[in-house]
C-alpha cells in the first residue's frame, strides 16, 4: 500500500494526468506490490517547474520490505509512463523511495502489519 505522488508540470491536462496515475496504479500492481489491490494511494499533482529541470518528481512512501528490484522495476515502470505521456527523458525522472515502519502506516484506524511478498 504505498503512496505515490507525481508531480508534473503546470498546465498539463487532465486526460494526461487520469492516464499517468492508471499508468502508475497499475505498475505498482505490477512490480512493487502485486498482492495489494484494495489501496492505491496515486496522486498526481502540477508543479511550479520544466520537464528536465526538478520535473518529473515522485515521491513513494512505503513499508520496508521491498527489495531493490521491485523498486528499479516501478522506476522503469513509471519513467515509460512519463516519457510516453509527456515526453520526459527518463535520465531526468527523480524517484524518492521513503521507507517508514509499518506502525506508522494506518488505515481505518488500525495500522498495517509488516510488508511480505505475496509468496510467503
Amino acid at each position: 500500500m504505498p503512496v505515490i505522488r507525481v508531480e508534473v508540470p503546470e498546465g498539463t491536462d487532465y486526460d494526461t494526468k487520469t492516464r499517468i496515475r492508471e499508468g502508475v496504479k497499475q505498475a505498482v500492481l505490477d512490480t512493487l506490490a502485486p498482492k495489494e489491490i484494495k489501496y492505491d494511494y496515486v496522486a498526481v499533482r502540477e508543479a511550479f517547474g520544466i520537464l528536465g529541470d526538478g520535473l518529473p518528481l515522485v515521491t513513494v512512501d512505503l513499508r520496508p520490505g521491498r527489495d531493490a528490484g521491485r523498486k528499479k522495476a516501478l522506476t522503469d515502470a513509471i519513467a515509460d509512463i512519463l516519457q510516453q505521456e509527456l515526453n520526459s527523458d527518463p535520465i531526468d525522472l527523480y524517484v524518492l523511495f521513503r521507507e517508514n515502519p509499518a506502525e506508522n502506516h494506518y488505515t481505518g484506524g488500525t495500522p498495517l502489519p509488516d510488508w511480505v511478498p505475496a509468496d510467503q
